[in-house]
């Protein structure tokens, strides 16, 4: 596998050719991802973005009622917003990245100036995600000392992917797209508040690359010979030598990837989901936020830096195994309204997420990177203490999907400041082919109606 049959795969790739599972699982990531971004839109990083990137163009954003803008700022704008409530989907064996907040909103700005029928969408949609996922497979961190992330990386070269197809592009303006997004792709660290993994850097540097070789940027004419990079410079990761063989690499079009991915059912760093749940659990129990004297988290040593007891902003709250956590006991849930800036400093989240510690245990480093192990102990304050069994699976894994219904009650409360008639429109256009037109103006309504 190359970047000329990755790109040769993702042109080929037809609507009808995806098995049904990889198609309704791209319907839900498409829905849960406009959900996301629509409740994202209201966090200080989303209007942070919208007031910086106010070039006017003619592309549409994921924010209700917003101006429209050149394609580079409503992508940029679209992903921060899709990624601000940390409750956008994942997938663990493709590099850990969260796929769908850059490739959902790159293909829909990128198709919000031209009708394209939701079939050919979804198409392209999982095509991205295919490609996204294995270039971050081989982006993976080999040595512990690599701490970078993989998400605005190779999100970048796969939403590029997706843009071209969704726009028509033929294999080679597809490949000259991925060449051109991974020469410049941002280098994707966390840094807080606000940057996380580069995720609106991403899907603004693909549809970037995805205009640029429409222009023919980076064209060869057909009478001159290629030109071969040298090969201590490889075009893309498709083109390192390692990548040659690779059977996760070699098996895009024929495995479907998007199947495997994840669901979030709390706002909140994939690290901290097993321990919410087996909390979560306990709470169905009856057990009670006055019961819990402290709470002792085991994990895996790539969560052990999860522990802000005072975030002192959303996104240290929800890369916080003792905020989620005392969020979840005192409010009940670890939503966005939990998880969010106006509780930063709720005094009842944190006084339990004073007395969270979080400790290394080396027994749960062995199930990653396919599992995010956590175990907790319950200090009760009658003096007893409650030792949980490890939890490997965590909510909304291939293994324990989120059910229907379950992703239905996200995406409405997600959408809540929106009406309910607005809430409809957007549903039905999502659910009956609509082409893209039909979503855009429902999401315009969307805006006039709050």
């Amino acid at each position: 596998m190359n970047s000329d049959r990755v790109a040769l795969r993702v042109a080929d790739m037809s609507f009808d050719a995806i098995p049904q599972a990889a198609r309704q699982r791209a319907r839900e990531r498409l829905l849960d991802t406009i959900g996301t971004a629509l409740g994202g839109a209201a966090t200080k990083a989303a209007r942070m973005a919208a007031a910086a990137m106010t070039d006017p163009g003619e592309a549409s954003t994921l924010i209700p009622g917003a101006p429209t803008r050149t394609e580079t700022a409503a992508a940029f704008v679209s992903a921060v917003s899709a990624s601000a409530l940390d409750y956008d989907d994942g997938h663990y064996l493709g590099g850990a990245i969260h796929p769908s907040s850059v490739i959902v909103p790159t293909v829909l700005v990128a198709a919000s100036t031209r009708p394209v029928d939701l079939p050919t969408f979804l198409a392209a949609q999982v095509a991205g995600f295919e490609v996204a996922v294995r270039a971050a497979h081989l982006l993976w961190p080999r040595h512990e000392t690599n701490r970078w992330f993989c998400t605005g990386t190779a999100g970048a070269v796969g939403a590029a992917a997706a843009a071209a197809k969704v726009r028509g592009g033929d294999a080679d303006t597809i490949r000259r797209a991925m060449l051109i997004a991974w020469a410049h792709a941002p280098i994707s660290a966390l840094q807080w508040p606000t940057v996380k993994e580069a995720i609106g850097w991403s899907a603004a540097t693909a549809v970037t690359a995805c205009r640029l070789a429409e222009q023919g940027w980076m064209a060869i004419p057909h009478e001159t010979a290629p030109a071969l990079a040298p090969t201590i410079f490889p075009p893309t990761p498709f083109d390192e030598p390692h990548a040659a063989g690779d059977p996760f690499v070699d098996s895009l079009g024929s495995t479907f990837e998007i199947e495997r991915s994840y669901l979030k059912p709390h706002a909140a760093c994939r690290y901290t989901h097993t321990a919410a749940d087996a909390l979560n659990d306990l709470l169905a129990d009856g057990l009670r936020a006055h019961h819990i004297h402290s709470i002792r988290v085991a994990t895996h040593h790539w969560a052990t830096f999860l522990t802000h007891r005072r975030p002192p902003s959303l996104e240290h709250a929800q890369y916080s195994y003792p905020f989620v956590l005392a969020a979840l006991a005192v409010h009940g849930q670890a939503g966005p309204d939990q998880i969010a800036e106006h509780r930063l400093h709720d005094p009842a989240i944190l006084d339990i997420a004073s007395r969270v510690k979080v400790v290394h245990d080396p027994e749960l480093d062995v199930h990653l990177p396919q599992h995010y192990g956590t175990q907790l102990d319950i200090h009760l304050t009658d003096g007893t203490t409650m030792r949980l069994e490890p939890r490997l699976v965590a909510r909304g894994d291939p293994a324990d999907p989120m059910s229907t219904a379950e992703q239905d009650d996200k995406f409405a409360g997600l959408v809540t400041p929106l009406s309910t008639v607005a809430t409809d429109r957007l549903r039905q256009a999502l659910a009956d082919g609509s082409d893209t037109t039909v979503f855009w103006r429902a999401i315009a309504r969307a805006g006039r109606e709050q």
